[in-house]
Formats: structure tokens, C-alpha cells, sequence
């Protein structure tokens, strides 16, 4: 499923494999590797791999996750994902420990409530998402496990 999420991203971004590579300052045969899905999940890879590509890191993960290279794409422009992911890291601040006392059916209602909602709801102003996204997203990145080397 990696490799389908990485062709179908990397095409859509309309950049050749060589490109990437470069783009990862990796050699080619080891960008080929990567992108063929052998060996483990590299998640520095992949953020790379999203930043080369102009992708959403969480998008293509997910997309792993759920096996639907269409979803990397889907949200390869508007950053769907890191979205989530910069709210849910909120949710979690405030939350706390109390996220585990949960009840599974109030989750269902409340995201199935917000999906849709979202598939009613138009665009958000341009500069406003922009400005939401380069902020948690530099949040994001500073938390996130630096490579072992």
C-alpha cells in the first residue's frame, strides 16, 4: 500500500522519481527502495517525502493506514489531515486525561456530527486557513521525534 500512496502522490505533484530523490538528498536507488515499500516504515521519509512533494504528512500516512492512495491525493493540496492533527493535539492538551473516560458512542456521534457538517460547509477563507496551517504545523514539527543518528 506504501508504494501505491508514494507513486500516486509523487505523480500528482508531477515530479519524477529522480526528482524526489534529489528533492530528499537521497540516492536515486535508495528513493526507489523507499518508494517501492520494502523495508520498515521510515516516518522522517516521510515527512521529507511530503515536503519534496508539497503533501500532507498525516494524509499519506492515513491513506497507508486505511489502504486508499486516493485519500494522499485528496488531501496532498488541502491539508486535511494536518488539520486534524494540529485540532486533535489541542483536544489533547485540554483533555488530558480525561479523553479515556470517553464513551465510544459519543465519539461516533460527535465525529459522524462533524463529517457531516464538513460535507456541507464551503470553503474557508483562503489567508485565515493558511495562517491556521503554517502555525500548527511548526507546532507539530517541533514535538516530532528527531531522526536517531
Amino acid at each position: 500500500m506504501r508504494s501505491a500512496v508514494l507513486k500516486r502522490v509523487r505523480r500528482h505533484s508531477g515530479l519524477s522519481a529522480h526528482d524526489v530523490a534529489s528533492g530528499l538528498n537521497m540516492p536515486l536507488r535508495t528513493y526507489e527502495h523507499f518508494e517501492a515499500g520494502h523495508g520498515r516504515l521510515n516516518l522522517d521519509y516521510l515527512h521529507r517525502f511530503a515536503e519534496v512533494t508539497g503533501s500532507d504528512f498525516y494524509g499519506l500516512l492515513h491513506a497507508i493506514a486505511i489502504g486508499s492512495p486516493e485519500f494522499a491525493v485528496r488531501t496532498a493540496d488541502n491539508k486535511f489531515m494536518t488539520t486534524f492533527t494540529i485540532f486533535l493535539q489541542a483536544y489533547d492538551r485540554k483533555m488530558g486525561d480525561r479523553i479515556r473516560d470517553l464513551d465510544a458512542r459519543a465519539l461516533i456521534a460527535a465525529f459522524g456530527e462533524m463529517f457531516e457538517a464538513l460535507a456541507e460547509v464551503g470553503d474557508q477563507r483562503a489567508d485565515e486557513a493558511a495562517a491556521f496551517l503554517d502555525e500548527g504545523r511548526e507546532d507539530l514539527r517541533s514535538r516530532r521525534p528527531k531522526p536517531g543518528r
